[in-house]
């Protein structure tokens, strides 16, 4: 017994299909451009507080909280008090976010393929192989002509 879903004349499911494929392929390359980008940010904090200057106090505490902000608004990592360091737990919280997405929308483009080849998908529901005996054949009845 097989199943079908869809037909090959139906171009909804296909339309939807072709548009959810475009989004999820979009929105997987923006996930890939934010997961490099967490990378990136969380790579760069410790130059960034290293690059800190002890001219003047209050210029540097304003260049370590751009550094924090700036950590912040990329990852959403948010340091405790005057933490200069990322503990290895905060390291990877903040980049397996961007990480998951990125594979969230993998599942969302395979399931707009799936729906975008709703025609041609046959599942089967059940497989068996049974030897199908050769039907016999009838006598053909002889008709009698009515004088």
């Amino acid at each position: 017994m097989f199943f079908r879903i869809g037909s090959r004349d139906v171009q909804l499911p296909r339309l939807i299909g072709a548009f959810v494929l475009f989004a999820a392929l979009i929105l997987f390359v923006r996930a890939g451009a934010q997961m490099f980008d967490s990378w990136d940010a969380l790579k760069s904090y410790p130059d960034c507080i290293s690059s800190i200057g002890s001219e003047n106090e209050t210029v540097a505490q304003l260049q370590y909280g751009d550094c924090k902000d700036s950590l912040y608004k990329i990852t959403g990592l948010q340091l405790k008090g005057d933490q200069d360091r990322i503990s290895s737990r905060q390291f990877w919280f903040a980049l397996l976010g961007p990480i998951a997405n990125l594979f969230a929308w993998a599942v969302v483009f395979l399931l707009g393929l799936v729906f975008y080849k709703t025609g041609n998908i046959v599942i089967p529901i059940e497989q068996t192989i049974r030897d199908v005996p050769e039907p016999k054949a009838k006598p053909k009845a002889v008709l009698k002509k009515k004088k």
